[in-house]
C-alpha cells in the first residue's frame, strides 16, 4: 500500500527510516519484481558497530534499487509537543527548553566512532539546541575523521554529514553549516501544519530564522527536501507549494514570505538535492543521458501555473529503471 501510494504520487526514491525486518521484507519484494521504488533504508544510530556493519554487510550497496544508507539519530523532540530543544525558553512556556536527548560528550564520541567507521549520519533536530549540539558533534567527528584520512561513501573527503528538519536555527548556526558542509534534509510540508502555532513557540525574532529555506540557499548551504511521510502526506506537490509561498493552503495566512524560494529551486531541493544527500547524484536527480530512468508525467507544468493549481497536481505516469510502475485510469 505504502509503495502504490508512493508511485501515484510520483515518487521514485524513498530515504527510510523503517525497522529491519521492513528492509527484509523489501529484499523479499525485489527478488519478486515487485519494488517499485528506489529505497535507501536508514539505519539507527544508536545500534551497536557490530550491529550496524552486519546489516550494511548483508546486502550490496551497489544495488541502485535497495541499500542501506546513513544512520538517523535523535537530538530532540517536535515543535507541537514542545520537546524541541531550545536554546532560550519556548515563548508560551516560560519554564520549558524542550528535551535534549543526549549528553554531548556521549554524543560526539559516538558520531566520531562512526564517522571514522564510514557512516554517513543524519540527526534528527528541530530546535536551535539541537541543531548546535548536532553542529558541534559533527565538526568533532569532521576533525578526526580528516586527521585520519577516512573517506566518505563516494570515496572523497565528503562526508555529507545531515541535520534533519533544521526548523529552527540561528543565523550563525546557517554559516556554520555551510562552513562543515552539512547538508540541511527539510520538509516544506511542516510549515503548512506548523504555522497555526510556530510563532507563538518561538516569538518573532525566532521565527524569522525558522524554516529558513532561502537562508540556507543564499548561504550556499545544500538543500534536500522530503515529506516525512506519513507524519505528513506524501505529495510532493503540497511541499512545493509550501516552499513558494509560505501561505496556508487556503491562502488565508502568510508565515515570514521572505524566507520562500523559487519553484525551480524547490523542485532541485527535491530531485538533486535529495540525490547528493544520499551520495547518488551520478545516478539520479536529473534527466540526462547515463543516468537512471526515473521520470514523472503531470497533467500540468508546474513551473508556469499559479501556485494554488500546484495543490491540484495529478499524476499521469511514474517510471523507475525505465519501467511504468503507475498509470493514472483514464477517464
Amino acid at each position: 500500500m505504502a509503495l502504490a501510494d508512493l508511485a501515484s504520487h510520483g515518487i521514485t526514491s524513498a530515504q527510510d527510516n523503517s525497522s529491519w525486518e521492513d528492509f527484509q521484507i523489501y529484499e523479499e519484494m525485489e527478488k519478486e519484481g515487485k519494488l517499485t521504488a528506489r529505497i535507501s533504508e536508514w539505519l539507527p544510530f544508536d545500534d551497536t558497530l557490530e550491529g550496524l556493519n552486519k546489516k550494511r554487510g548483508s546486502h550490496p550497496a551497489s544495488d541502485p534499487m535497495l541499500h542501506t544508507g546513513m544512520l538517523k539519530g535523535f537530538m530532540d523532540g517536535s515543535l507541537g509537543s514542545k520537546t524541541a530543544a531550545l536554546i532560550e525558553p519556548y515563548s508560551d512556556d516560560p519554564k520549558n527548553s524542550g528535551l535534549p536527548q543526549y549528553e554531548v560528550d556521549k554524543l560526539n564520541a559516538k558520531a566520531k566512532e562512526r564517522v571514522l567507521a564510514g557512516y554517513q549520519i543524519g540527526l534528527h533536530a528541530i530546535g536551535d539546541k539541537g541543531v548546535q549540539m548536532a553542529l558541534d558533534a559533527f565538526a568533532e567527528a569532521e576533525k578526526v575523521a580528516k586527521e585520519n584520512k577516512v573517506k566518505g561513501s563516494d570515496g572523497g573527503s565528503d562526508y555529507r554529514l545531515r541535520i534533519e528538519h533544521g526548523q529552527v536555527t540561528t543565523p550563525q548556526q546557517i554559516l556554520r553549516f555551510k562552513e562543515l558542509k552539512v547538508i540541511v534534509s527539510m520538509q516544506p510540508s511542516h510549515l503548512l501544519t506548523d504555522m497555526n502555532w510556530a510563532e507563538s513557540r518561538l516569538g518573532p525574532q525566532r521565527a524569522a530564522h525558522s524554516y529558513a529555506w532561502a537562508e540556507f540557499l543564499k548561504r550556499g548551504v545544500v538543500l534536500a527536501f522530503g515529506t516525512d511521510y506519513p507524519v505528513e502526506p506524501v505529495t510532493p506537490f503540497r511541499g512545493l507549494y509550501a516552499a513558494l509561498t509560505r501561505q496556508s493552503e487556503n491562502g488565508k495566512k502568510s508565515y515570514y514570505p521572505e524566507q520562500k524560494i523559487t519553484i525551480e529551486q524547490a523542485i532541485a531541493a527535491y530531485t538533486t538535492g535529495s540525490a547528493f544527500a544520499e551520495f547518488a547524484e551520478k545516478q539520479k536527480g536529473k534527466l540526462e543521458p547515463g543516468m537512471l530512468a526515473d521520470m514523472i508525467v503531470l497533467d500540468r507544468d508546474i513551473t508556469s501555473v499559479l501556485a494554488p493549481k500546484i495543490l491540484e497536481t495529478q499524476v499521469l505516469r511514474t517510471v523507475v529503471g525505465g519501467k511504468t510502475v503507475y498509470e493514472a485510469s483514464q477517464k
